[in-house]
């Protein structure tokens, strides 16, 4: 039977095998093996969840060893118990660099494990940018790492001068806690007891828990746990709907920080623009928030970006300024202009004069999307290779994916499909493809390209469809050219910088539907001109002095 979407869950639709090869840029086969061996999660037949795609291209692909047998079946797997006696045996040894050794553990995890336990270490060079904020004398001050891997937060600790006898960390790794007591012990000849192997979220949970004056760590992103300890946890803590790994960890920390104190948390990019954070976004928010750093992508071939943000448990003041880094320099942002943004979002690359446009643009008369339209997933086939053709037949229909919606309008179809939506993995009710008018935009893109579609064509999963109500202020053909505006886009990547065109984030847009009672033709420059902005050579826009 077919199921029929409209747009309830975004993140369980499907992409073909032969889509994902695409955007990969690897062979059908590696699919296939990727599948096999867990990476990718198989919804259907010939379909892989969104969801898993996701999670395997921001937390997975790309890693030296999926790269160098990208075509072979992967056997990643190892027997943990016997890697870690096999290392701590060599931590015995009485010739042994410690920190290289650490290397040679991380390296001899197998991708699944690393994956599954959120087991990435921090690089000594990023760990030594949290500790700049911290005041010159830390001597009087306890630390902590609650993750502490194979230690180099807890190093950077001591060369800051932070007495080993007030350092404290926890990990559930027994190698990973041995190398960081050896790593103590070759640094200041200090044997501590306060290197623990033990689950920091679950010793969290007991009452009067030791608290600390800097917590600063790398949490295990995405480690898998159940449900029901994360709604333990997530009760526990006060994490409110933010209640993967990395939230759990940011609300536990500040559990056990004394006020005044500081935490840093390395993270990945998406804690700091999806709905999945708000919760935490907003906690840090009340907070005196000190910097956000932009390390781009810092784990050898991965392609997960991650984020930096240092945060002083004290109230947050209306005008704390915020240090904004990245890797091409630094600037200055009020902490309530992320307030303005929707779900909180810390759009730290963000210049403050373009955020104080941004709120400009949300301040003017507007309209949104919200409650107010029909939404349309394309349609997945379950086997583009079985059902898609190259040349229209009998009984066959023309469909078009993503790819073929650009600035100039709609390319002409190369791929044709029978008619028969019964046949079909998932699709949408077959009234909104039929629509007299619809618009229908990219769906993996980070642009924002929509196109007005009144010949009721059919669309692939690449690709998503919208109908506003009738009673919508403007016409679909003038709402298209606002959405695909370079106003809009600016606005879109500079909020929430991101490859895939949700329904939560169009929704969440201004539409300035007055502008076209003073025009009836749209034009880029007079639409920016209308809103009060100017466009800088850069591409950035501002408002008007």
């Amino acid at each position: 039977m077919t199921q029929q979407l409209l747009f309830e869950d975004l993140q369980k639709v499907g992409l073909s095998f032969d889509e994902v090869a695409t955007q990969l840029e690897i062979s059908g086969a590696t699919v296939r093996n990727w599948i096999k061996t867990g990476y990718l999660e198989q919804i259907g037949q010939g379909v892989v969840s969104i969801e898993s795609f996701e999670n395997f291209k921001n937390k997975v692909a790309g890693e030296e060893k999926l790269t160098a047998r990208a075509n072979k079946s992967l056997k990643d797997s190892h027997n943990q118990v016997e890697l870690q006696n096999k290392f701590i045996s060599l931590l015995h040894g009485a010739e042994i660099n410690s920190r290289e050794l650490g290397n040679q553990y991380e390296e001899a995890l197998s991708n699944s494990y690393r994956n599954k336990e959120g087991i990435y270490y921090t690089p000594i060079n990023i760990t030594k940018r949290f500790f700049q904020y911290l005041p010159k004398d830390c001597t009087k001050l306890s630390f902590c790492d609650p993750c502490c891997g194979s230690g180099n937060f807890i190093i950077t600790a001591i060369e800051r001068g932070i007495p080993p006898e007030r350092i404290h960390g926890y990990d559930i790794d027994e190698v990973a806690v041995e190398l960081t007591k050896k790593r103590i012990y070759e640094h200041t000849g200090y044997l501590s007891a306060n290197i623990q192997c033990l689950d920091f979220l679950e010793s969290s949970l007991k009452p009067q828990q030791q608290s600390f004056d800097i917590i600063f760590t790398n949490p295990p992103w995405g480690k898998k746990i159940s449900k029901k300890q994360k709604d333990i946890y997530g009760r526990a803590f006060k994490t409110g709907k933010s209640i993967d790994t990395s939230s759990l960890f940011f609300f536990a920390c500040l559990e056990r920080l004394r006020k005044d104190g500081y935490l840093g948390f390395l993270l990945q990019d998406a804690f700091f623009n999806i709905a999945t954070y708000e919760s935490a976004r907003s906690k840090a928010l009340s907070l005196e928030i000190l910097s956000v750093i932009d390390f781009g992508k810092p784990f050898t071939g991965l392609l997960t970006k991650a984020k930096g943000i240092l945060i002083k448990n004290t109230k947050s003041d209306k005008e704390n300024i915020v240090q904004c880094e990245n890797t091409m320099g630094a600037h200055d942002r009020l902490q309530r202009s992320f307030l303005k943004n929707p779900k909180y979002i810390f759009n730290s690359n963000t210049s403050q004069n373009e955020s104080d446009a941004i709120s400009y643009l949300y301040s003017l008369p507007h309209v949104t999307l919200t409650g107010k339209a029909r939404w349309g997933l394309g349609i997945v086939t379950g086997n583009n290779k079985k059902f898609v053709i190259d040349k229209p037949a009998n009984r066959y229909v023309a469909v078009y994916k993503g790819a073929d919606i650009n600035e100039n309008g709609l390319s002409e179809a190369t791929m044709f499909i029978p008619n028969d939506l019964s046949l079909y993995q998932q699709v949408a009710p077959k009234e909104l493809y039929q629509a007299k008018e619809k618009l229908i935009y990219k769906f993996i893109s980070s642009n924002l390209v929509f196109f007005c579609d009144t010949k009721q064509r059919y669309i692939l999963n690449s690709a998503n469809l919208v109908i506003p109500d009738e009673d919508f202020p403007i016409s679909q053909i003038q709402l298209s050219k606002i959405l695909s505006s370079k106003v809009m886009n600016w606005l879109f990547k500079n909020i929430f910088d991101t490859h895939k065109v949700l329904r939560s984030d169009i929704e969440s847009l201004p539409i300035h539907a007055d502008y076209f009672q003073k025009y009836s033709v749209f034009s880029d420059d007079e639409f920016a001109n209308y809103l009060g902005l100017e466009e800088l050579e850069s591409g950035t826009f501002r408002i008007k002095e």
